[in-house]
């Protein structure tokens, strides 16, 4: 009985999340065609407490698209560190990727260690910034006009709370 009663209750808590409302279904082979592309937008930090009001301008360009899942780049105004990035849109519009793999190394980070030798200081800001594994999340795709909002993030539990990264973004279709 206790089970039955568990299983009910997880059903309803789970169909009542705000991702899973009367929100409309995305045609993935629409999203495929409608999220290739150059996107500008800007990063505002509000973490780590030396990054606060901090911004960087940054455009991510997707160049490939399949079934919702989505890969490409993310390069910095006045930085020359590029990433490599995979994304996936899920069913109800909602987008979330991750700068998976440094596509140009632009020294940024990797200079800092060669300097310092010391990943301790390299955790800090600004070199932190420019680790790959940032993920960006949360971000609804708006269609009139192509855009989104959202957050970001570098989840690392080997770091000090006073060193993550994270902030909001927002991004416009070119």
């Amino acid at each position: 009985m206790d089970m039955k009663i568990f299983k009910i209750a997880f059903i309803i808590l789970a169909s009542s999340t705000y991702r899973c409302s009367d929100q409309e279904v995305v045609n993935c082979k629409n999203i495929d065609k409608e999220i290739l592309g150059e996107w500008s937008g800007s990063l505002n930090y509000s973490g780590p407490r030396s990054a606060i009001g901090d911004n960087h301008t940054f455009i991510l360009k997707i160049d490939n698209s399949n079934n919702c899942s989505f890969s490409g780049s993310t390069s910095y105004d006045n930085f020359t560190t590029t990433f490599n990035i995979s994304g996936f849109v899920d069913p109800f519009g909602w987008i979330s990727f991750t700068e998976v793999s440094i596509k140009n190394d632009g020294g940024e980070y990797s200079d800092c260690l060669l300097k310092t030798n010391s990943t301790l200081i390299c955790n800090e800001w600004p070199a932190l910034r420019w680790r790959k594994g940032n993920k960006f999340q949360d971000a609804k795709l708006n269609r009139n006009p192509f855009s989104f909002i959202g957050r970001f993030e570098r989840p690392n539990s080997f770091e000090k709370q006073e060193n993550i990264l994270i902030g909001n973004f927002n991004l416009s279709k070119n």
